[in-house]
């Protein structure tokens, strides 16, 4: 909650004190970061997570784990800095509106993001919620707090917003770290293999919902040359007032999946499919209302936020791609469960894969990106429904997942 707050409350500052076209350069740079860092990052904080909860239920150490997990996680910074610098001169300098400091403000934010997930994975394996919480209000509140000194002494250099990005991680990663010492105690070497068995899959499934969340602004840049220069941040604003339901979802897909995963290893595919259904039944409903909403007052919450003009048909949109993918969210949910990651990252891909194909569809370059968007979330919610209805009929034939008479029914 603070953190989406906060979050609300430094685009809207930084938005009033940069104007229109500068606040665009930092609204690509926003999807780049959130695309990259959670796209990248996220799954080796799972992982740490993972394996720091596995040697703490057997007494030992975890500090090989995070000195591998770094080592990793290095590589990684190192490749897309490298990928980040070559692309500079054949295309990703226009995206970012030839901005040296939008380039070092990126590198900066990835780098710091990576170094938070390394902690967060493990205070997450040792269950030091408080202290995982406290990195989230801190990163809010931190970029608000350097935002909003930004704005008191009139700094109207996009760079420098761009940059309080950055150290609003570094910031959230002291304060969240305090003394690690006893959770990563000497123990047994960890090799390669101890981190990346499921690693990879994660990191087509993160790449792929980072993706479809934050490509927006990026994209209206590339298909938008003639909207100007303010075009992706007038893009960004409605998007992020369009996906509060989206926002809220992730507190509930954390508290379902051990739910479907309980259900799944007790063989129970009644109470299984129920919850299912009831979970994207509930999801189409609070999907179907957000639209309504947005195309009645979304355009009214931007302009007054934002000082922005954004259509009701382009709220509605918008609106309903965040349906779109919290219905997908929910149904890969069942197939995690059913310890089918591998089939959970079909959906991504075929999504990601229907974006640009999408993008041809219509003229208004506003109405190209919100189409695209729409149609990535609905060929991956159907392609997952697919593999998830395959996956019980396999389940049932198998008798590892047994049909009650009530569920033929």
């Amino acid at each position: 909650m603070v953190n989406g707050i906060t979050t609300y409350a430094f685009l809207v500052v930084a938005r009033r004190a940069l104007g229109d076209e500068a606040y665009g350069g930092l609204a690509v740079l926003w999807g780049l970061i959130y695309i990259l860092g959670p796209g990248l990052f996220q799954p080796l904080e799972q992982e740490i997570a993972r394996a720091t909860a596995d040697r703490a239920g057997r007494g030992d150490g975890s500090a090989p784990v995070l000195r591998q997990a770094a080592r990793i996680g290095i590589v990684q910074l190192a490749v897309v800095i490298v990928g980040i610098l070559a692309t500079w001169r054949v295309g990703l300098d226009e995206l970012l509106d030839n901005r040296v400091d939008l380039l070092v403000a990126l590198i900066l934010s990835l780098s710091a993001f990576m170094v938070a997930e390394c902690v967060r994975g493990v205070l997450s394996g040792r269950h030091e919620f408080g202290r995982y919480s406290a990195y989230f209000a801190a990163e809010g509140l931190g970029r608000l707090f350097l935002a909003g000194v930004l704005a008191i002494i009139g700094v109207e250099v996009v760079g420098a917003y761009a940059v309080a990005v950055g150290i609003a991680f570094l910031i959230a990663t002291f304060v969240a770290i305090g003394n690690l010492r006893p959770f990563v105690k000497p123990g047994p070497p960890a090799p390669l293999s101890e981190l990346t068995p499921s690693l990879g899959w994660l990191l087509i499934a993160s790449l792929g919902e980072a993706f479809m969340l934050n490509v927006g602004p990026v994209a209206l840049e590339i298909v938008g040359d003639d909207l100007g220069a303010e075009a992706p941040g007038i893009f960004l604003n409605g998007l992020i007032i369009s996906r509060v339901p989206l926002f809220f979802f992730q507190a509930v897909k954390a508290s379902l999946l051990p739910t479907l995963a309980t259900q799944a290893a007790e063989r129970d595919l009644t109470a299984f499919r129920h919850t299912q259904l009831r979970l994207v039944g509930a999801v189409v409903s609070v999907a179907t209302v957000s639209v309504l909403v947005m195309a009645a007052i979304g355009p009214w919450l931007v302009e007054s936020l934002f000082g922005d003009e954004i259509g009701a048909r382009d709220m509605a949109l918008l609106s309903a791609s965040g349906g779109g993918l919290m219905v997908m969210l929910s149904l890969s949910l069942g197939l995690v469960a059913l310890d089918h990651a591998r089939l959970a990252v079909v959906g991504y891909i075929v999504g990601v894969a229907a974006f640009p194909i999408a993008l041809g569809f219509a003229d208004d370059p506003f109405l190209q990106v919100e189409s695209a968007l729409v149609a990535a979330v609905v060929a991956g919610s159907l392609i997952t429904a697919a593999l998830l209805k395959y996956e019980y009929s396999v389940h049932a034939r198998a008798g590892r997942l047994p049909v009650t008479e009530s569920a033929r029914d």
